[in-house]
């Protein structure tokens, strides 16, 4: 029987050179244990796992016997899904998101169908999608839009409302089919789709929507919106024309009497003529005869970007809603679907702010010599005010740097990391933005002296006393010398290290970091690392030899973390099994079925 892996790549390939493609016999590589492995390889890491779903059962204690007993229902045609556990999380704007958390046995095979869905649909996705797809992210989504859309003057800001919860299972199931001529395989994706939910110990039908929490909830979402790509891509053919703008006739006037001044010699009129052309634009922003429009979407968020009419900006967003009403059975939200000037405010768009720039003193010149306003026009990628304010409100009282309540009680070492937590993460996702440096420079500076007095209250010492007992030489970035920087030496199997307060560059990036979400084809080497465990033939605790491939359980944690510091109390004896997992760093541990008693036993 084939790998996961080279079916997968077998499926890729056949969907990458023919786009028409139809995928037939799909529904028999759920009876190959690999795609099971291999999935269970791909989410064992996620502590999410250690939720029960509504059959009370967790990721702990997973064996092949559990993956046979799935492969035996899926020949049988018995394999049914069960309702998801609907939990509430708050949004943004103060209301309640639903999230179904699905019985781990049914994550494992939506897995399953995940990847076989991602290897035949990835390569026919449009470029202008960007969301929950391999090596795609909100940052190569924004880029996108700065690098394609410069000279724009409206954009139309789209919100699908609930477009999770309201996804028509019919339209769904007749798409999948144009694309998968196997019975059993939508067969099985519909009895997921009407799994229902349990709230309130009451169980629910679903007449409509991917629940958000599903694993092949995403892909799913992204086949069903493809339609709308496909058809505002056709829209955007339809309507751009044109070369180049057109002239501003004032603008041309003003040069024509600059370049006969400077013949006569008269170089200073020339200089003020020069002037006043670089405070009007040298082409007609708004003209029927050149259009350029720009669309961009991750997830249920969209974005298109207009260089022309605010006609034009209006009849595409009536033919978009007139489109996903009669044709994707969903609405526009009208809350959140607006059209926009750019010159009168800032565009928000996945937790960026998007402005255009109008500067007319930058001046650089081209490969021929011509001399042009650079920045005049480009998109600008900011950082919320917002965001900041937001972000500092634990770390600051009245105007003022303040110490963090809870968390006095934490070691130095670990307040440290979660500070760096903090900052890495907010300048990870706001590197692309033009005020970067200004906006996290100010950040910085208040998180800084946070930590400094949160130090000083849990030890009731001087910021001073602090600073002297926990600061580090570090080298200046600019100029000579060396500063003080807080930080905390700690001891690992490679020696001492030294961890102090996030000390990099806040700089703009150019380009998206890259994505780290890895692709179908090529898993992680400590995947294969977890696969070559389930294969062996010892336990890792008491090291007795399997007898068959049933015999071995794994043992999962939450976190190791929380583990150490239950066993690390004074008094309390560590067990075997948390040495090991240690000693390996691992949140599992492949074990016999008598040790896994035993280590639940205490």
């Amino acid at each position: 029987m084939q790998t996961a892996k080279t079916i997968l790549s077998i499926l890729n390939k056949q969907s990458t050179q023919d786009e028409d493609y139809v995928f037939e016999r799909l529904y028999r590589n759920l009876f190959n244990r690999d795609f099971y492995l291999t999935a269970y390889a791909k989410i064992y890491a996620k502590e999410g796992n250690m939720t029960a779903g509504t059959d009370g059962n967790t990721i702990d204690g997973f064996n092949l016997l559990k993956v046979d007993k799935i492969i035996s229902k899926m020949r049988n045609e018995t394999y049914y899904p069960k309702p998801v556990k609907r939990v509430y999380i708050p949004k943004k704007n103060g209301k309640m998101r639903p999230l179904g958390i699905p019985a781990f046995e049914d994550k494992l095979v939506q897995e399953v169908i995940r990847q076989i869905l991602e290897a035949i649909y990835e390569p026919n996705f449009s470029k202008n999608s960007h969301g929950f797809r391999p090596n795609r992210s909100c940052q190569t989504a924004l880029y996108q839009i700065k690098s394609t859309s410069r000279g724009a003057s409206w954009v139309v800001e789209g919100d699908i409302k609930g477009c999770f919860d309201n996804i028509n299972h019919e339209i769904l199931l007749k798409l999948l089919a144009k694309k998968i001529n196997d019975g059993r395989f939508i067969e099985l994706i519909r009895r997921f789709l009407k799994a229902g939910y349990m709230e309130f110990s009451k169980v629910y039908n679903s007449l409509s929507g991917c629940p958000q929490g599903q694993i092949a909830s995403p892909i799913l979402a992204n086949i069903y919106l493809h339609e709308l790509d496909k058809y505002v891509e056709d829209l955007i053919l339809q309507h751009n024309k044109g070369t180049t703008k057109k002239r501003n006739p004032e603008y041309m006037s003003l040069n024509i009497k600059r370049l006969r001044a400077n013949r006569k010699g008269k170089y200073d009129k020339g200089k003020q003529l020069l002037a006043q052309m670089r405070k009007m634009p040298s082409q007609i922003s708004e003209n029927d005869e050149y259009v350029r429009l720009n669309y961009v979407r991750y997830a249920d968020d969209w974005i298109i970007c207009v260089n022309g009419s605010k006609k034009i900006a209006t009849e595409m967003k009536e033919k978009i809603s007139f489109f996903l009403l009669n044709e994707l059975k969903l609405e526009l939200s009208p809350d959140k679907t607006l059209i926009t000037n750019l010159g009168d405010r800032n565009v928000p768009f996945l937790g960026y702010e998007i402005s255009k720039s109008r500067c007319n003193t930058q001046i650089t010149t081209n490969i021929n010599g011509v001399k042009r306003r650079s920045i005049n026009e480009t998109i600008q990628l900011l950082v919320p005010q917002r965001v900041i304010t937001e972000k500092l409100s634990p770390f600051l009282k009245n105007g003022k740097s303040t110490h963090h309540n809870a968390r006095i009680n934490l070691p130095v070492l670990d307040m440290i990391a979660q500070f760096n937590r903090e900052i890495q993460g907010l300048y990870n996702y706001y590197c692309l933005a033009t005020d970067v440096s200004t906006k996290l420079g100010k950040f910085k500076f208040y998180h800084y002296f946070s930590l400094l007095k949160t130090i000083a209250r849990k030890e009731k010492k001087s910021v001073k006393e602090v600073t002297s007992k926990y600061g580090v030489e570090v080298k200046r970035k600019m100029g000579t010398g060396t500063r003080k920087i807080i930080g905390v030496k700690y001891e690992t199997t490679k020696g001492e290290k030294t961890m102090i307060y996030f000390n990099n560059s806040l700089s703009k990036h150019d380009t998206p970091m890259k994505n780290l979400s890895e692709v179908f084809s090529a898993p992680k080497a400590n995947r294969c690392e977890l696969i070559k465990r389930l294969s062996a033939d010892k336990c890792e605790l008491c090291g007795k030899t399997f007898e068959s491939n049933y015999d071995f359980e794994v043992h999962h944690v939450r976190k190791l973390k929380d583990v150490k510091q239950k066993y690390s109390k004074r008094g309390k004896t560590i067990p075997q099994w948390v040495l090991t997992m240690c000693a390996m760093n691992r949140k599992t541990l492949v074990v016999c079925g008598k040790c896994h008693i035993e280590i639940h036993k205490g």
